[in-house]
């Protein structure tokens, strides 16, 4: 059974057996009522003829009496019999009124009444009274308001189930999308997601799944890209490697002096082949360093301008080879806690980045400045380039593993990377307790900066 049909019986089911328990104590509580003017209706009867029979005693008049029970029982056809007896003086005379009910449960009252003028004369009276007409009229009305209850009652059920329908589909109709929309996503087609707005359970619950949908669409792009950049970056050293050999075993095989030297010349290009492939590989162990959270920075005290002197000099060649001026503006720093390595590592693939983007004539610098926050000094070290720069959208997806810009599509210097230089870098930064931060605008460069605490 669908959820849907679960709310529906169990709502149809609820309101009919509220609609029903509602009915019954109406006709329980018209009940009492009814028992009650019962007996006031009884003791009315009784009290008209005790006082019909006293008026009859003073007035002498054993004829008014009966005249009296006769009128009364043709307005009270409750009134099944009455036996009178008259009693004066040792003499006693008796008379009935009507005869005795068969077949239907009977009240009964005795009462005796004595003359005020003279105590011997009194009148004893056994009323009954039928109970089946007594309660003749009070039935009918429970009749028909039992008739209406019940029409009121089917009436509100058929709308109830109605209702409860409705309610039922309004409720599930999230769920039955959300059901259609996972199996999609289950088949491979990601990204659906489900218009709903309400701020009830269910709109959280299609909210948390969009977001699950389109996070879920974002990593199969990031795989998508990841793939490919891994396929690339695997099979464009590897094929340069394969064919500088094949080149070189035919210069050496030729005995040639000028063959010798091409095959030098190609031995380089493999060594820079091969240092590519071991960056990223690298680049892949330290990912899965962080995702595991074993990455460990050894945090000392260490000389910042000596690192990034370093890192420069080791891009000079290519900046120089692209028309780009790289400079190094870090001097009269005090020493900070960190990783040499690491920093390095931090600099290497920023500067790395910088260049990318930066077409002939441009800059790419790093510098640096000092600044307090509370009781501590940092270094605030800034990667800067007069690049293409980014947008927003690129700036707030810049640390995401796997992920690279849009502006990463074309006019890039350099292979394209794999997206994951900044995550370790991110990554880096936050071992070491500081904070990494971009500004970039598009046509105006980019600068990326992270802090190093000083040390004591």
């Amino acid at each position: 059974m669908t959820i849907r049909a679960k709310l529906v019986l169990s709502t149809f089911l609820l309101q009919v057996f509220s609609m029903a328990l509602l009915g019954w104590g109406v006709l329980a509580v018209r009940n009492q009522y009814q028992q009650r003017d019962m007996r006031a209706l009884a003791a009315t009867i009784a009290v008209s003829v005790e006082r019909a029979a006293s008026d009859s005693l003073i007035q002498k008049d054993d004829v008014a009496l009966l005249s009296y029970l006769k009128f009364l029982k043709a307005q009270y056809p409750s009134i099944a019999s009455a036996q009178i007896r008259w009693k004066a003086k040792g003499r006693e005379r008796a008379a009935t009124v009507g005869a005795a009910a068969f077949g239907s449960p009977t009240q009964s009252s005795r009462f005796v009444v004595a003359d005020p003028g003279d105590p011997q004369r009194t009148v004893e009276v056994d009323l009954q009274l039928d109970e089946g007409v007594l309660w003749a009229p009070f039935l009918e009305a429970n009749q028909r308001l039992s008739k209406i209850i019940l029409l009121v009652w089917a009436v509100a059920s058929l709308l109830g189930l109605v209702v409860s329908f409705l309610i039922a589909r309004s409720l599930t109709k999230p769920i039955v999308e959300l059901s259609r929309l996972a199996g999609e996503i289950g088949a491979g087609k990601l990204g659906g997601k489900l218009a709903w707005e309400s701020d009830d359970e269910l709109g959280g619950l299609v909210r948390v799944f969009n977001a699950m949908s389109g996070r879920l669409e974002e990593f199969d792009s990031i795989k998508r890209n990841f793939v490919s950049s891994v396929t690339h970056e695997l099979r464009s050293p590897l094929g340069a490697i394969e064919s500088f050999l094949q080149l070189i075993r035919e210069k050496v095989a030729g005995g040639t002096p000028e063959g010798f030297a091409q095959s030098k010349e190609f031995l380089e290009r493999i060594q820079v082949n091969v240092h590519r492939l071991s960056g990223f590989i690298n680049d892949l162990l330290d990912v899965a360093k962080i995702e595991k959270g074993k990455m460990e920075c050894v945090l000392r005290p260490m000389e910042l301008p000596l690192v990034a002197n370093e890192v420069c000099q080791f891009f000079e060649a290519k900046a120089l080879q692209q028309g780009v001026t790289i400079s190094n503006r870090l001097t009269a720093l005090p020493s900070v806690i960190g990783d040499a390595d690491r920093v390095r590592q931090v600099l290497v693939n920023l500067i790395a980045n910088g260049l990318k983007f930066t077409s002939t004539g441009g800059q790419v610098w790093v510098s640096g400045e000092q600044f307090r926050d509370g009781g501590s000094r940092w270094i605030e070290v800034t990667v800067g380039d007069t690049g293409r720069g980014m947008d927003a959208a690129d700036r707030d997806r810049l640390f995401q593993p796997f992920t690279q810009g849009r502006n990463i599509s074309e006019g890039v210097t350099g292979h394209k990377g794999t997206g994951l230089g900044l995550y370790i870098v991110k990554s880096i930064v936050d071992q070491h307790g500081g904070k990494i931060e971009v500004k970039s605008t598009p046509g105006q460069g980019t600068r990326i900066s992270f802090s190093l605490k000083v040390a004591a």
